[in-house]
C-alpha cells in the first residue's frame, strides 16, 4: 500500500509539473501584423504603419526585431527593442513607385521565437512589366505548336478502378508530345452516364510529384484532366518521385534556359496545348465549354495555354509564377523561379538567358488573353512575389475578376478553390 501511495504521489507530482509547463510554455505565441489601411493598399507617397499584435503567455518584456524593405530586395529600415506592450505600431515609410513594401517582425520570448510578415501594396494596378516583348513571339509559338501537332496524339487510357466510382471513371492518360519518344501524362475523369460534358484542365504547381486527379468535382457532370508536366508515368511508386525530388531533376525549371529551343518549358507548354487537343478528341466533350485552372506554376501554365489556344473559354490563375523574370534587374522582385535574385544572378545573367526568357514569360502571354479570367493571390506571398504577377495582370485586356486575400501566403485557400470553381461552373451554365 505504501508503495502504491508513493507511486500515486509521484504520478500526481509529474502531472502537476506537466500542467504547469503547459500553462507557462504550451500556449502558442501568436504574432499578427497588419498595415493600418484596412485593404492594405496605399497611394505612392503615403506613409504605411504596421500594427503588431502579440498574444500568448508572455514573459515581460519581449525582444522585438523588425526589417522593412521592398519585397525580395535589400532592407531600407531595421531596428530592435524590448517592449512590455502586446500591441504596438511600426512606421514602415512609403514607396515612390508602385510596388510592395514588406515588414518582417521577429518576437523572442525566452526560448520561443516567432516571425511574421505583412506587405503593404502601393498602387499595385499601376505596376508595369520590365520584360521585353520579342518581335517574333507569336510567330515562334505558332510554329512550335504546329510542329508539335505533326506528331499524332496516340492517346492511351489506363482505367484506375480503385479511384473510379459509379458516377465517373478515372484513367491515367498519356499522349505523344513534341516528339515520338516523349509522352505527356495526366489523370482524367469522365462521367459514366451518356452525354456531352464541359471540361476543366488543371495545371500542376512546381515540383516532381504528380497530381492525383480532380476527384472533388468529378461527379459534377464535368470532365477533368490533371496534367503532369514531366515525362514519367503517374502510376509508379511514390519513392520514384521522392528520388526525383532529391536529385538534380528538381532543377528542371532552369534546364536549357540558354536557348529558346532547349528550355525545359518548351516541351511543357506543347504538352499543355496538346492536352487541349486531347479534350477535343473525346466524344464525351461538349465541344465548347473548356476551362483552365492552376496555381503558382500551374497558374502560369493556365495563362500561357489559354493565350496560345483560343478554344479555352475561361481561365483561373492563382498566384501565377514565371511573371516578369527581369524585375530583379530593375531593382524590384522578379517572378519564380527567380533567375536573377542574389542566389542565381551570377549564373543566369547573360545574353543567352536574357534572350530566351521573354518567350516564356507569363507577361507576354497575358498580353494576348482574350477570354474571361478569375485571378486571386495574397500580398504576403514570398514564392511568387505580388510585384511580379501584377506585372502580368495589369497587361490583360480581357474581362477580369480578382479576389485578394491581403494576408495570403503561397498556398491555395479554401475560399479561392470554392469561389474559382463556382465561377467556372457559373460560366458553364451561362454558355
Amino acid at each position: 500500500m505504501k508503495d502504491n501511495a508513493g507511486l500515486l504521489k509521484l504520478t500526481i507530482s509529474i502531472l502537476l509539473t506537466t500542467l504547469s509547463f503547459v500553462v507557462s510554455y504550451g500556449e502558442e505565441l501568436k504574432v499578427v501584423i497588419e498595415p493600418n489601411n484596412k485593404d492594405w493598399v496605399y497611394n505612392v507617397g503615403e506613409i504605411a504603419y504596421f500594427k503588431v499584435s502579440i498574444s500568448g503567455n508572455l514573459s515581460s518584456p519581449v525582444f522585438i526585431e523588425y526589417v522593412i524593405g521592398p519585397e525580395k530586395m535589400d532592407e531600407i529600415k531595421s531596428d530592435s527593442f524590448l517592449t512590455n506592450d502586446s500591441v504596438f505600431f511600426i512606421e514602415g515609410g512609403t514607396m515612390e513607385v508602385p510596388g510592395f513594401l514588406r515588414c518582417s517582425v521577429t518576437i523572442t520570448d525566452g526560448n520561443i521565437k516567432e516571425t511574421e510578415i505583412a506587405t503593404a501594396a502601393f498602387q499595385p494596378e499601376d505596376i508595369q512589366p520590365t520584360i521585353e516583348y520579342p518581335y517574333d513571339f507569336l510567330e515562334f509559338w505558332e510554329k512550335t505548336i504546329a510542329n508539335s501537332r505533326e506528331i499524332p496524339l496516340d492517346a492511351e487510357f489506363t482505367l484506375l478502378e480503385d479511384k473510379s466510382t459509379e458516377n465517373f471513371n478515372v484513367y491515367q492518360v498519356s499522349y505523344l508530345n513534341h516528339e515520338y519518344k516523349n509522352r505527356a501524362y495526366g489523370i482524367i475523369t469522365i462521367p459514366v452516364k451518356e452525354g456531352k460534358y464541359p471540361a476543366i484542365i488543371r495545371y500542376p504547381g512546381a515540383g516532381v510529384h504528380p497530381l492525383g486527379g480532380n476527384l472533388s468535382i468529378a461527379d459534377k457532370d464535368v470532365i477533368t484532366l490533371d496534367l503532369y508536366i514531366h515525362p514519367f508515368s503517374m502510376l509508379w511508386e511514390r519513392s520514384f518521385y521522392d528520388n526525383l525530388k532529391d536529385s538534380p531533376y528538381i532543377e528542371y525549371k532552369f534546364w536549357g534556359a540558354s536557348n529558346r529551343d532547349t528550355y525545359y518549358y518548351k516541351s511543357v507548354i506543347t504538352g499543355c496545348v496538346k492536352a487541349v487537343d486531347l479534350i477535343f478528341s473525346l466524344e464525351q466533350f461538349d465541344g465548347e465549354n473548356l476551362a483552365s485552372w492552376g496555381s503558382s506554376q500551374g497558374g502560369a501554365l493556365s495563362i500561357i495555354t489559354t493565350s496560345l489556344d483560343k478554344r479555352i473559354k475561361m481561365l483561373v490563375a492563382l498566384c501565377p509564377a514565371m511573371c516578369d523574370h527581369t524585375g530583379y534587374l530593375h531593382g524590384r522582385a522578379g517572378g519564380w523561379p527567380h533567375f536573377f535574385n542574389l542566389e542565381n544572378i551570377d549564373k543566369y545573367n547573360n545574353k543567352d538567358v536574357l534572350k530566351t526568357l521573354p518567350y516564356f514569360d507569363v507577361v507576354n502571354f497575358a498580353r494576348n488573353i482574350k477570354v474571361p479570367g478569375y485571378y486571386s493571390w495574397g500580398f504576403n506571398d514570398e514564392t511568387t512575389p505580388p510585384t511580379s504577377f501584377y506585372s502580368a495582370y495589369n497587361v490583360i485586356n480581357a474581362s477580369r475578376e480578382l479576389l485578394i486575400i491581403p494576408e495570403g501566403k503561397h498556398k491555395i485557400y479554401p475560399k479561392q478553390r470554392l469561389e474559382s470553381n463556382n465561377w467556372i461552373f457559373s460560366s458553364f451554365d451561362n454558355n
